[in-house]
């Protein structure tokens, strides 16, 4: 919940003003009178930081207790350390050490630049090593749709008849996980201490915030693209091979259309280019009506329900990566324009 009050300037000295903050809200920060705080000179706004807090930030006291056998459950709880910008954070198992060796494994998947620097029987302590601030957010941003372009583009060709390995996009949808957590702990870092916008190669808070929404766009598109090569395997294992199909065809195409789509949106960010970004856009009417013809062909087909049912699920994750397209490229109007 974000509060706000109206509070006077008033004069302190010769060469110093003063500003009185509410007592709850120096209270919930575990501020009281003689302690000492950083203010730092944020461009547009001044912060007022706890000198214990940034102690707390990066130190061994962050600690996550594990009160359930739920790797998952753990994982979570360290993405939030992460995301905070924490450097390393100690597990503690307790009782359930079993699952030690399934979190370590979860978090080298899942998070850029962690590492193991000391475990015992009931305890792991991670760092993170965060390459930040020196990697441009667009540079970033340019990995990650390169990776989801050759994601999507594969499962295509999956549906068209490739022997290609649908586990091998599921590895790569990792590391587009691990690229978009990465940008929102860089954001959050750009955020608390904009003195780093610059070295992430952005010319303010909401630049970087808009980036933030594009990389998730992103995540979300590659989700779509590993989930579409699952549905062609399960086919596969239970009932048919869809690349036999006469209509996929079809839906191969409406899927390279969105793939066409998504590159151009996010490049449009990338490049502030928002002519692009329109172009996206202009294309919008014409894509939907394109999945419409699609999913009346698939209905009018004859197919069973279970053949259909699985095509209809493939173009809806077509449909929903277009999507995502033009909300990257309206975050580039919003942004450039």
């Amino acid at each position: 919940m974000v509060e706000e009050e109206v509070r006077k300037v008033v004069v302190s000295g010769r060469s110093s003003i003063a500003i009185t903050i509410p007592k709850k809200w120096v209270s919930a920060l575990g501020i009281s009178a003689g302690s000492h705080v950083l203010l730092r000179f944020m461009g547009d706004h001044i912060a007022v930081i706890p000198i214990g807090r940034l102690a707390r930030g990066s130190g061994i006291n962050n600690v996550v207790e594990v009160d359930r056998e739920n790797p998952e459950y753990v994982l979570r709880k360290l993405i939030t350390h992460y995301l905070r910008g924490v450097d390393e954070v100690r597990v503690r198992l307790g009782k359930y050490v079993g699952i030690k060796e399934e979190v370590k494994k979860l978090v080298k998947e899942r998070i850029s630049g962690a590492e193991v620097i000391e475990e015992d029987n009931n305890y792991v302590v991670f760092r993170f090593v965060t390459p930040a601030p020196e990697v441009p957010i667009r540079r970033l941003l340019n990995r990650m749709i390169l990776t989801v372009l050759g994601m999507f583009k594969d499962s295509l060709d999956i549906l068209s008849g490739s022997s290609l390995d649908p586990g091998d996009i599921i590895d790569r949808d990792n590391e587009v996980d691990r690229l978009y957590l990465l940008i929102e702990r860089l954001v959050m870092m750009g955020i608390t201490d904009q003195s780093i916008l610059s070295r992430l190669e952005v010319n303010s808070s909401r630049e970087l915030v808009n980036a933030l929404m594009v990389s998730k766009s992103i995540e979300r598109s590659g989700d779509h693209s590993w989930r579409i090569a699952q549905i062609i395997s399960e086919a596969y294992q239970s009932c048919c091979k869809l690349s036999d199909l006469p209509i996929v065809r079809d839906v191969v195409e409406l899927g390279l259309n969105s793939v066409d789509i998504l590159r151009k949106s996010v490049m449009s960010f990338i490049n502030g280019d928002v002519d692009e970004a329109m172009e996206v856009l202009d294309r919008r009417i014409a894509m939907r009506s394109k999945s419409l013809e699609v999913i009346k062909s698939i209905y009018g087909s004859g197919l069973h329900v279970d053949i259909g049912g699985r095509l209809m699920m493939i173009v809806e994750s077509i449909r929903r990566v277009s999507e995502y397209s033009y909300d990257i490229a309206e975050i580039t109007l919003d942004t450039y324009g």
